[in-house]
């Protein structure tokens, strides 16, 4: 789940903006009047430590949300298009075969992390490029071995899951794919860590998924062949991926390193201190990820292990069924995506920094901030359950009751808010992977007996147990480490609102009748909820947030 970046305004180009009165519900000059001087300019050190990594983490949401739900839409149109393009059990083995090499894929990206950890705290461009170098070379290693392993594998993995010719040639396909797909998320990491907004989402959320979903149309429309979206697929990865590299290089200088300080001398031909060594900082980056990396395989059993079972015991209708339930239940994700893509840098920076009543705070309310959106999310989701279904064919609206718990598992995923990037962030990276063990073992024991018993229904409900019970075992490991906890009597507040969101749901869906009828009653609930939001009340700093991110906003309009 990724350079000393402290001051927010480095990341942008924006100049620095003073704290506002911040009610983010009203402009109203008079109320700003009446507040008091100590809520608009908080003169306590964590209060302004919390101010300022607030607002780069909600500046960087701000920015990157409207992306993601573009992305977002982008997967789901390409996911609709193959799944009316193709029948459903032709989609389900393209959908299994991808899951596979995202298996390995998410495997390899466990070497990623070091790049969240470690950017934030680079003394010297020379160390940047070093760090990336280490990151880079060791990546694309295991990307080309997982790779030429799957290709390998793929006739004893077609044999052994007695699947059709098609999964065997498509998962050959991906499993080519890998170092190129592992190269696009590389470099995307790298622009994270040096909190590139702008890049970040052009190559990650916008250009990458738009390029998917035009070879998806081709492929089906044009060829008719999955196998040909796959090789589309494949190639928009590469190029995408060469497209960020290339941004690295020419706007922020990002070069690779090969040279140890020792070959670097000064004008007495002693070594350059100025120069990092390189063995020095390959081996604390694989001290730091060798535990992530292991503690990946766990974490990835535990969200894409659910395919083998499928592969195994599922028909392939199965498995397009819970792909699909995997693509709407992310949409759930959205406020947890949209914070996190800054997380990772402000937790590091201020857990080096020792700001520990800052990173408290901090974890509280970015926590309370995602549990509102997830709320927000899921109600809807939930009620008009058969329409979204339907949006991917009529084969798969007999399978909107199991929705529920794709969005069910989605919300016991994000209710403790950023709790696994923290555990990484504040070098818990060991009882990371301990936690991730336990769960994994335990779901390869509840896993196939409930497959087994109770088909795709039990699969799913193996998927929101794993999820439920992983995150509230990080809450707990990560309390009894460095004693942060996401949860305050506030966060009672959104399932509140939540009552009225439903019910005015509900009474739409009931009073409705037609296609508007889902987005009649989506609107009016969210309303409904907003509006007991309001009346229960935001916080002084939820305010001042809300005030700061609209005045800045408000300059960089200005000045344009």
């Amino acid at each position: 789940m990724v350079p000393d970046p402290t001051v927010p305004e480095e990341s942008d180009g924006d100049e620095p903006v003073p704290a506002s009165d911040g009610n983010g519900a009203s402009a109203d000059s008079a109320e700003a009047a009446g507040r008091s001087r100590e809520e608009s300019e908080p003169a306590d050190p964590v209060e302004a430590h919390l101010d300022d990594a607030l607002e780069r983490v909600a500046h960087g949401a701000t920015v990157s949300v409207p992306s993601i739900l573009v992305q977002r839409g982008l997967t789901v149109a390409f996911t609709a298009v193959l799944t009316n393009g193709f029948a459903a059990s032709s989609y389900g083995v393209f959908a299994v075969a991808r899951r596979l090499q995202q298996f390995l894929l998410h495997v390899a990206l466990g070497f990623r992390s070091g790049l969240s950890r470690f950017l934030p705290n680079a003394d010297s461009p020379a160390e940047r490029d070093a760090l990336v170098t280490v990151a880079g070379l060791l990546l694309g290693t295991v990307a080309t071995v997982f790779g030429a392993g799957l290709y390998l594998a793929a006739p004893l993995v077609t044999s052994i899951t007695d699947q059709r010719p098609l999964f065997e040639t498509t998962l050959r396909v991906f499993a080519l794919g890998l170092p190129a797909t592992v190269w696009l998320f590389t470099a995307t990491e790298v622009l994270r860590g040096l909190e590139e907004v702008a890049a970040l989402n052009l190559a990650l959320r916008v250009g990458f998924p738009a390029a998917q979903l035009l070879v998806g149309v081709v492929g089906a429309v044009v060829f008719g062949d999955l196998v040909a979206v796959a090789v589309g697929v494949v190639a928009v990865s590469g190029l995408t991926g060469l497209a960020a590299t290339a941004w690295l290089v020419r706007g922020r200088g990002i070069g690779l390193r090969f040279r140890n300080r020792d070959r670097d001398r000064d004008a007495e031909g002693e070594a350059d201190a100025s120069v990092p060594d390189l063995r020095s900082v390959g081996r604390r980056y694989v001290r730091y990820t060798a535990p992530l990396f292991v503690g990946g395989v766990a974490t990835t059993i535990q969200r894409l292990g659910f395919y083998p079972l499928i592969a195994v015991y599922l028909t392939d209708v199965a498995g397009g069924v819970f792909a699909v339930g995997m693509v709407v239940g992310s949409l759930v994700r959205l406020p947890l995506i949209g914070l996190n893509q800054f997380v990772p840098p402000v937790a590091a920076a201020l857990h080096e920094d020792d700001h520990r009543g800052a990173l408290s705070r901090f974890y509280h309310v970015t926590s309370r901030l995602v549990l509102v959106g997830v709320v927000g999310l899921s109600v809807p989701v939930v009620v008009y359950r058969e329409t979204v279904m339907a949006l991917f064919g009529p084969a798969f609206v007999p399978y909107a009751p199991l929705l529920v718990g794709f969005v069910l598992a989605q919300f016991g995923a994000c209710a403790a808010g950023s709790v696994g990037i923290l555990l990484m962030m504040t070098d818990n990276q060991r009882p990371y992977l301990a936690v991730n063990v336990c769960i994994t073992l335990l779901l390869a024991a509840i896993a196939v007996p409930l497959t087994v018993r109770y088909g795709l229904a039990g699969l799913v409900a193996s998927y929101v147990l794993m999820l439920t019970l992983n995150n509230g075992l990080e809450v707990a490991v990560l309390y009894h480490f460095e004693r942060l906890q996401p949860f305050t009597p506030l966060h009672g507040k959104p399932l509140v609102a939540a009552v009225p969101l439903g019910v005015v749901a509900w009474s739409a869906k009931a009073a409705v009748a037609g296609p508007a009828a889902p987005v009649v009653g989506a609107l009016a609930g969210l309303a409904a909820y907003a509006a007991t939001l309001r009346v229960l009340g935001f916080t002084p700093t939820e305010r001042r947030l809300a005030g700061t991110l609209r005045d800045r906003y408000r300059a960089v309009l200005a000045r344009e």
